[in-house]
C-alpha cells in the first residue's frame, strides 16, 4: 500500500512541511538580525549633565556602573551615565564621551557601548554581539575595542579586536590575534596592544593604524616572557611591562622596545623594576608614573604606592600616597598626571614631584572606583 502525501479534502502534506519550514528559518533569521543589527536606544540627559561633560569638566572617572565628570579644578563632580551592566572602559574626547560595558559572568546580558557626541542630549546605547569590549581607544570617530572573550582555534586561543565607526554605528574591520589581550594603548591614529602566550605563538605588542586597518607585531622573533602593559611616551618612545598581575620570576620588570634591534631581545633593553609590586604605568616627557599597589594581594598596604621613573637616568622615586591607586592619567596639557584612588581620591603628581601627589580631594558617594581619564 502506498502512502499519499494529499488527503481526502485535497491537503498537500509536503506543501505543508516546506512551509513551516520556510516560516521557521524566516522566523530564526529575524532573530538573528534583530539581535545583530539592533536599534541604539536612547538614554535622555538633561542640562547639567550637558554642561559637565561639554563644559566644566576634565576628567572621568568610573566605578562598576556609574561615570562622573569631574571638574579637577573646583573639585567637583557630576554623574552622568548609571549602567545596568559592569564598565569596562572609558573615554572622552572633545567629539565623544564612550563607554564600554560587559559582564563576565553572564554572557547573555547585554554588551556594548554607551556612546554620546559633543553637545549630545543623549546616550546612545549601541549593542556589540559578538565582541564584549574590554579595552579601546577612541581617535577622530573611530575606537579600536578588543574583545575579553578568547575565540578556540586549532594554534590556540585567540582573542578578536576591531575597528568601529562611532557616528556611523558599524564595524569597519575585525579581526583574531593569538592570545588573549592584556593592554591598549593609543598615541594619535596609532594603536599598540600586547597580547599573552597561547599555545603556538609568544607574548608580543602590536601596532595597528586606526584609520586605515592595517596591523603588525613589533617582536619578530619574541620568547615566551609574560608581557602585559605597554605605554608610550610623548616622544613616541614605547615600553612593555611584566607586571605583577602574573606572578613569575620575570615579574615587576619595564623594558623599552628598540625598533633598531633586529632581532629585538628583551633582556637587552631592560629600564627598571618596581619591587615589591608592579600593576601599571604611565609614560610622559621623559618620565613614567608606575602603580606599585599588588591588586593580587588587597590585604597589603603600601606607605608608598607610587614610582616616578626617570626614564633616562632610570632612576625612580616612591611617592606617599595614603590610598590604594587603581589608575594613571597622563595629563600632557599641565605636565602632569592624575591618580585615582581605590576609594574615589584623586591627586596629581607633577613631572618634578619629590614626595607625594599634590591637589588631592575625594569623590562623593565613590567607594570602589576603577578607572580615570582626561579630556582629549
Amino acid at each position: 500500500m502506498m502512502f499519499s502525501s494529499k488527503g481526502e479534502e485535497g491537503f498537500d502534506l509536503k506543501k505543508w512541511v516546506l512551509g513551516l519550514t520556510a516560516a521557521l528559518l524566516v522566523g530564526l533569521g529575524t532573530v538573528y538580525y534583530a539581535s545583530r543589527d539592533a536599534k541604539p536606544q536612547a538614554l535622555p540627559i538633561d542640562e547639567e549633565v550637558t554642561k559637565a561633560i561639554d563644559e566644566t569638566g576634565d576628567l572621568l572617572v568610573a566605578d562598576p556602573y556609574q561615570v562622573f565628570s569631574v571638574n579637577s579644578r573646583t573639585q567637583r563632580s557630576k554623574q552622568i551615565l548609571q549602567t545596568s551592566q559592569p564598565i569596562s572602559g572609558i573615554s572622552y574626547t572633545g567629539d565623544h564621551t564612550v563607554v564600554t560595558v560587559y559582564n563576565p559572568d553572564d554572557p547573555k546580558a547585554f554588551k556594548g557601548l554607551y556612546v554620546r557626541e559633543k553637545q549630545g542630549d543623549r546616550f546612545l546605547q549601541l549593542a556589540t554581539p559578538k565582541m564584549a569590549p574590554k579595552y579601546h581607544y577612541v581617535f577622530g570617530d573611530l575606537m579600536f575595542v578588543s574583545s575579553a572573550d578568547k575565540t578556540p582555534q586549532k594554534g590556540g586561543d585567540m582573542t578578536r579586536v576591531g575597528i568601529y565607526q562611532l557616528k556611523q554605528h558599524k564595524w569597519i574591520k575585525d579581526w583574531l590575534v593569538p592570545g588573549g589581550v592584556e593592554d591598549v594603548k593609543g598615541a594619535g591614529k596609532d594603536v599598540y596592544f600586547v597580547t599573552s602566550n597561547n599555545a603556538e605563538t609568544s607574548s608580543n605588542v602590536y601596532k595597528a593604524d586606526i584609520q586605515s586597518g592595517e596591523w603588525g607585531k613589533l617582536i619578530q622573533e619574541p620568547r615566551r616572557y609574560p608581557l602585559d602593559r605597554v605605554s608610550v611616551d610623548s616622544n613616541g618612545d614605547i615600553y612593555m611591562m611584566i607586571s605583577q598581575r602574573h606572578k613569575s620570576e620575570w615579574s615587576n620588570k619595564i623594558y623599552k622596545f628598540n625598533a633598531a634591534e633586529s632581532p629585538y631581545e628583551l633582556m637587552n633593553n631592560f629600564v627598571s623594576n618596581t619591587k615589591p609590586y608592579s600593576f601599571t604605568m604611565s609614560a610622559m616627557q621623559g618620565k613614567m608614573l608606575i602603580d606599585r599597589f599588588d591588586a593580587a594581594d588587597g590585604s597589603v598596604e603600601l606607605e608608598k604606592p607610587l614610582a616616578l621613573l626617570d626614564l633616562k637616568s632610570r632612576k625612580q622615586l616612591h611617592l606617599t600616597w595614603d590610598h590604594r591607586p587603581v589608575d594613571i592619567a597622563p595629563i600632557p596639557a599641565d605636565n602632569r598626571f592624575a591618580v585615582l584612588g581605590e576609594d574615589g581620591a584623586i591627586a596629581f603628581v607633577g613631572l618634578d614631584a619629590s614626595e607625594k601627589p599634590e591637589g588631592e580631594f575625594q569623590l562623593d558617594n565613590v567607594t570602589d572606583a576603577r578607572e580615570i581619564c582626561p579630556k582629549r
